[in-house]
């Protein structure tokens, strides 16, 4: 905001220092543990038991701190007086019963994908300034190596990591990694085709190490396009992970490629998940600029037809109410099969993100794949003050993501296609 609009904003600058903090709190009996972190500008995010996690604006933050403290209403009243004018006080009470309620219902997230909003809470992912990607995506690497690599993500504030489990990859790496997660606090969980999971009870050690959410491919209803895209015979394998999942309770996350092939069966596709118990999809579009590439391959979406398709996806999303989420789309690349590059998927599997390779190099989400320093060997200060992480930032502007009618990553990429 410019000096007028901080001049007449209400607020005063953020009342609570960037950083983690952390609480327990008592609920019938049992004790879940919140962690806390603020941004620079005093909104922040709150997690549960590392399993589930809410944004919230800079008064939420002053609340939730408060409760978690264990003040009484009229002290967070006090607090909430110090630093914003022009609220009346039944608002802010109003406000304070809405954060409680939030907090018990992060005690029990059920199968809720764990980053949600506090409804009017303010807040824009991309208006604030946050202290670090609210998320990580790491393949697998030495068990030495991965350890040293979650310490640090949890010293700089990320709250939620997923692994990538590759074809062929022990799951014991990936259940040594989600303990560690666990045990630090992290929010912990894993993307893969279906046929590089256990099928039924052979997931049950990863829930006992605390997997919070377990995303699978997932590219269409009908089984001879998915296997075509996703490997022989996954489409079976992944139905019967994705019942497995949801009688367990946990977390399902459906990843589904944006192909041409795919979107012809979009809405039956949508409608499948929801029988499925999915209640979670996340779109990564596959497209290319290079008209002659798409003309050879049918397969391949044009970029210029990204922001219709966009609205189209997030309408299906919309209408059968499952929450979803664009991951950074994916340059075409013909040196791939599709099965291989849609079983490698985006970089990141979150847009607000990064991803951390095996040796501790930080890949910000979209432009150029090439680290912008390493997270075992350089400041973070540094990295995250890189020119990659800091255009990003400023490029996804909520005045072009109204004009083009498009979701924060679809903007973004879009803008990359152009050059700007």
């Amino acid at each position: 905001m410019n000096w007028i609009e901080r001049l007449f904003a209400g607020t005063k600058a953020a009342p609570i220092a960037p950083g983690l903090y952390h609480a327990m709190r008592e609920a019938d009996g049992r004790y879940a543990r919140f962690h806390l972190r603020v941004e620079r500008d005093g909104s922040g995010m709150l997690i549960a038991n590392a399993a589930a996690a809410a944004r919230l604006s800079s008064s939420g933050v002053i609340i939730a701190k408060g409760l978690l403290d264990g003040l009484n209403e009229g002290e967070i009243l006090q607090k909430l007086r110090r630093h914003f004018y022009g609220v009346d006080e039944t608002t802010m009470k109003e406000d304070i019963a809405r954060v409680n309620e939030l907090i018990a219902r992060l005690q029990s997230p059920h199968d809720e994908y764990p980053i949600f909003n506090l409804k009017g809470a303010g807040f824009s992912l991309h208006e604030a300034q946050l202290i670090a990607p609210l998320q990580a995506t790491i393949p697998l690497g030495p068990a030495e190596q991965l350890t040293l690599i979650l310490e640090r993500l949890w010293e700089i504030g990320v709250p939620n990591v997923t692994f990538l489990l590759a074809p062929g990859e022990d799951l014991a790496d990936l259940i040594r990694g989600i303990e560690r997660a666990e045990d630090l606090g992290m929010i912990a969980g894993v993307r893969a085709c279906a046929h590089d999971l256990p099928a039924g009870d052979g997931l049950q050690p990863l829930v006992q190490a605390g997997v919070d959410h377990v995303t699978l491919l997932y590219a269409s209803a009908a089984a001879e396009i998915h296997n075509r895209l996703c490997g022989p015979e996954d489409h079976a394998k992944a139905r019967a992970l994705f019942a497995w999942l949801e009688e367990h309770e946990v977390c399902a996350i459906a990843e589904m490629p944006l192909v041409e092939s795919t979107l012809e069966h979009l809405d039956e596709t949508i409608a499948d998940m929801v029988g499925l118990g999915v209640d979670n999809v996340t779109y990564v579009a596959y497209a290319s600029r290079d008209v002659d590439s798409w003309q050879d391959d049918p397969e391949i979406l044009h970029a210029t037809a990204l922001p219709q398709i966009a609205l189209s996806a997030a309408a299906a999303a919309d209408e059968a109410q499952l929450r979803y989420i664009w991951l950074p789309p994916v340059q075409r690349d013909a040196r791939l099969t599709w099965q291989e590059q849609i079983s490698n998927g985006p970089r990141c599997t979150a847009d607000v993100a990064m991803r951390v390779e095996p040796n501790g190099d930080v890949i910000p989400p979209h432009g150029p794949y090439r680290a912008v320093g390493n997270l075992l060997t350089d400041e973070w200060k540094t990295i995250w003050g890189h020119k990659a992480f800091r255009l990003y930032r400023e490029k996804v502007a909520p005045s072009l993501e109204e004009s083009l009618e498009l979701v924060p990553g679809m903007a973004v990429w879009m803008q990359e296609e152009v050059g700007l």
